[in-house]
């Protein structure tokens, strides 16, 4: 499997884009390299090592080798265990579980630092220069909070109350453009300086969705299914189009041209002005992911939990490849989990039967 290049954090980069301009992947018809059971979330690379976090081992946090999958190391994470997906920076692993941050070395997979950041579904931390920022709390009753800490030392440098709201924070943060952007039904932008709120947008239904930031533009879809697309300046609509539905905590994924979101109906293809494309019709699609030429989703669903490759220029299926159902506990579960996540010649998918390493 060849692990060339690198995926080191949710959705590639810290704007959520899900795009790699240099990255081939496999936009033609694939071979399995390998496939084996194992609950985890979507794997970060970096170095030819895959990071996740594996609910079959007790939420742990494991290292593979990427091009065998073969285990190099595993940490078990205290209270409840890893949650999030991991993120790499330099030597360090980044790690959100339901109420701490987590600092590891990345080569050993020893604990560098725990902070506390009270409670709610993690999810992926961004670090940008040395800062980790994240978000927390879900409930109405518990205030959605953002943070920011020093990687290095684990020293908080702000923490920033956005209030309780009647939707739950799903998915994760983007940073760009030196802001912060969260969504907790409004889609609010902090500082990253100080974590002051810059703005703040109330759509006409509230969103639920991870922000994607690409160009001065921050794109977020509302539980009516309107894709919106606003300026990260100062909060301003630039337009908003129907797609349909998307799962919660799912993101956009975003090319300086194009824009490709994932919905209940399928994957549709804007431009970045907001004109319809192409869509492709699927079923609870995932968070896709964009190379060179092809952009790779899943399907979320117990009747459907296929794995496409789709042609960026002409919406057409370049291949498809099928995921089984696992009994877990005894519950019948099936479908495809999260992003698919791609190096130059390579994807990798998790679904409910697994991780599959797919290439040329």
């Amino acid at each position: 499997m060849p692990t060339t290049t690198e995926w080191t954090r949710f959705q590639a980069d810290t704007g959520n884009t899900g795009h790699r301009q240099d990255v081939t992947a496999v936009p033609n018809t694939p071979a399995v390299y390998w496939q084996f059971f194992v609950q985890s979330s979507p794997p970060v690379v970096a170095d030819g090592t895959l990071y996740t976090t594996e609910y079959s081992r007790k939420n742990a946090l494991v290292a593979r080798n990427a091009a065998t999958g073969r285990v190099q190391w595993t940490t078990q994470v205290e209270n409840g265990g890893a949650l999030g997906m991991p993120v790499v920076d330099d030597e360090t692993i980044v790690l959100q579980s339901y109420s701490l941050l987590f600092a590891f070395d990345r080569q050993t997979g020893t604990q560098l630092w725990k902070q506390d950041i009270g409670r709610g579904p993690p999810g992926s931390p961004v670090v940008v220069d040395g800062t980790a920022y994240l978000a927390n709390g879900s409930f109405a009753e518990w205030a959605t909070e953002a943070f920011a800490f020093d990687v290095a030392t684990g020293e908080k440098q702000w923490q920033t109350e956005l209030g309780t709201g009647e939707l739950h924070l799903r998915g994760s943060i983007a940073v760009a453009d030196d802001l912060l952007f969260v969504v907790d039904g409004d889609l609010v932008a902090l500082n990253t300086a100080d974590g002051s709120e810059a703005w703040r947008v109330s759509f006409a239904v509230p969103t639920e969705t991870t922000p994607s930031v690409a160009d001065g533009t921050v794109y977020v879809t509302d539980t009516a299914g309107h894709l919106h697309a606003v300026a990260t300046a100062d909060g301003t609509e630039h337009w908003s189009a129907k797609v349909g539905k998307p799962d919660r905590g799912t993101a956009a994924a975003v090319t300086g041209d194009d824009v490709y979101v994932g919905t209940e109906t399928g994957l549709h293809a804007l431009t970045a002005a907001g004109t319809n494309q192409w869509q492709f019709d699927m079923n609870q699609a995932t968070t896709p992911t964009v190379g060179t030429d092809a952009v790779y989703v899943g399907e979320g669903g117990y009747d459907h939990r296929t794995v496409f490759a789709i042609g960026r220029d002409d919406g057409a299926k370049r291949w498809q490849h099928g995921t089984a159902e696992q009994t877990i506990s005894d519950t019948v579960q099936a479908g495809v989990r999260g992003p698919p996540t791609l190096v130059e010649g390579g994807v990798y998918v998790v679904a409910a039967n697994g991780m599959y390493a797919f290439g040329r």
